[in-house]
């Protein structure tokens, strides 16, 4: 008996944390999210955009986003991971909009462009 009763506590206690890992994370900062691959005559080679705009509640935030480690990168889906940096030490308090750009060299026609964590998907444009 007194082991049911560990195994019921443990497993209310997992599913606790589960859902406040997956239900407790905060929004992404991030919105205005766009992405278009330029294929334009004269400009070689093809390059494949991302644009945001992420907004902080202090100074000194900057914001990058990095190919998701060990993935190779193949049509039609594109993985980025979002990576925040904290300001170190004091920041001004004030709100701070902090612009996301990137871009790298792509020559395979991508559909669609995954942003890790928040699994954001944002369709790819092409610019002819």
């Amino acid at each position: 008996m007194p082991f049911r009763r560990f195994l019921l506590a443990a497993l209310v206690l997992y599913t606790a944390f589960a859902v406040a890992q997956k239900g407790g994370a905060r929004p992404s900062p991030c919105k205005h999210w766009k992405a278009w691959h330029d294929v334009m005559p004269g400009t070689s080679p093809a390059k494949l955009h991302v644009t945001a705009s992420c907004q902080f509640p202090t100074a000194g935030y900057s914001v990058e986003l990095i190919p998701e480690p060990g993935r190779e990168q193949k049509p039609p889906v594109y993985v980025l991971k979002r990576v925040v940096h904290k300001p170190e030490g004091m920041a001004a308090q004030v709100i701070t909009d902090v612009p996301v750009d990137y871009s790298v060299e792509a020559s395979g026609e991508y559909k669609t462009v995954l942003i890790k964590p928040e699994r954001k998907r944002i369709a790819v444009e092409t610019v002819h």
